[in-house]
């Protein structure tokens, strides 16, 4: 995976150079947004924009604590696409969302 994708070296900052703290950390940001997508994708298809633009944010701020820029950026489309309450278009920002969702998981796989 790239660095788009990932940035480790904000990753190893936040866990004060600790893989094992690493580690944990991921473990939770991975079931975390897992978690979250689902809640999100219910509430797109809803068009509940007030929770999409909740999860979303929350979304975009775990993943740019842990360096999964690419995953940021996603959920920060998704985001405004709610504050703009134009969630009937939102399905390819919620599957640009799950891609990089994938990615990031992947990429934490390979490296640990």
């Amino acid at each position: 995976m790239t660095n788009l994708t990932f940035d480790w070296n904000q990753l190893a900052q936040l866990a004060g150079g600790d893989p094992e703290f690493e580690q944990e950390l991921l473990g939770l940001f991975v079931t975390d947004v897992e978690d979250s997508l689902l809640r999100l994708v219910a509430a797109v298809t809803a068009l509940d924009t007030v929770t999409v633009e909740h999860l979303a944010h929350y979304i975009k701020g775990a993943s740019a604590n842990v360096g999964a820029n690419a995953l940021a950026e996603a959920a920060e489309q998704l985001e405004q696409q709610a504050r703009q309450s134009n969630l009937a278009q939102a399905e390819p920002a919620v599957e640009a969302l799950k891609v990089r969702a994938q990615e990031v998981k992947h990429a934490i796989e390979v490296r640990y």
